[in-house]
């Protein structure tokens, strides 16, 4: 599928006379709304006032990307608008852009939904696309534009096409202060902790070394005393704070992924979950970690 088989002259607005971004999105749904791609008028033009984003994802300046899963509309759906002056997201002015893409797909057709937003960011990160769109006069002049939609929807985006492989990983039986290098070292908030044959048995933050180490960090300073810790679980005598081991401190409830599944399901897990990262393993041994930004990064075509 090309980009082009989700656009018509019906569903582009040039020029788009609009005052912000939220207003220019709503204008966007009234053009999918005639094109007959709405099911139902009433409840999309709702979502779109109660279910606002806090954030809404863009291309850097040159356009904004508003986008939602509700089965007010039949099927993936792909609007896009230019505005003759800049259009600025009223919560920070100064991100401001004159192109606006709304892509709204039913609640199931999650896979469909990222795919289509990957290809509409990669279009925009052309400089030619967007000097065309710029220029464009009216909707022919938009879908004259070779580079838009030529790019193509890509095929369902898997685990493994974005994760990390080669990821930086602590063992369990490490001390506070080994794992607080590394991390430190390596510039990461989150380790997945590995077993002696690299199995993933548990995860490792920063919140873990605050929590452990920073309120009697802050005694030694103010007192010229280490306190001493007893380990979770131990009944031998309390030791430095520093020499407590990874596993009486990580979370053992950890959730796993495997590289051939869809980013799609992984969303949705993330969502469901209010988890942002995993490690990714493949039968049973680390092989790589997969992060919210991952996935953003990738749509976005960074």
């Amino acid at each position: 599928m090309k980009l082009r088989e989700l656009l018509d002259a019906r569903r582009v607005v040039v020029p788009l006379k609009a005052r912000n971004v939220r207003d220019a999105t709503t204008q966007l749904a009234k053009a999918l709304i005639a094109a007959g791609a709405v099911s139902d008028e009433k409840r999309l033009l709702e979502i779109l006032k109660s279910e606002w984003p806090e954030d809404i994802v863009s291309v850097r300046d040159r356009a904004f990307l508003p986008h939602f899963r509700t089965d007010a509309v039949r099927e993936l759906a792909i609007a896009l608008g230019v505005a003759a002056e800049p259009l600025c997201f009223a919560k920070d002015p100064n991100r401001c852009a004159r192109v606006v893409v709304l892509i709204v797909a039913p609640t199931a057709e999650a896979s469909a939904y990222l795919r289509a937003m990957s290809a509409a960011a990669q279009a925009l990160t052309s400089d030619e696309v967007l000097e065309g769109l710029h220029r464009a006069a009216g909707p022919a002049d938009v879908l004259a534009i070779p580079g838009l939609g030529a790019v193509p929807v890509p095929d369902d985006l898997t685990v493994g096409d974005l994760m990390t492989p080669h990821v930086v990983a602590v063992g369990r039986e490490m001390t506070l202060r080994e794992a607080a290098q590394i991390m430190t070292g390596r510039d990461v908030s989150t380790v997945p902790v590995t077993g002696p044959n690299r199995e993933v048995v548990g995860m490792l933050t920063d919140a873990h070394l605050m929590r452990h180490l920073l309120p009697l960090t802050v005694s030694q300073l103010s007192t010229g005393r280490l306190q001493a810790v007893r380990p979770r679980g131990s009944k031998g005598p309390p030791v430095e704070p520093g020499e407590v081991l990874v596993r009486e401190v990580m979370d053992r409830s950890v959730l796993c992924l495997a590289e051939d599944q869809t980013v799609a399901d992984v969303a949705a897990l993330m969502l469901s979950k209010d988890v942002d990262r995993f490690p990714v393993t493949r039968e049973g041994t680390l092989v790589g970690f997969l992060t919210r930004g991952d996935i953003v990064r990738k749509l976005l075509g960074k």
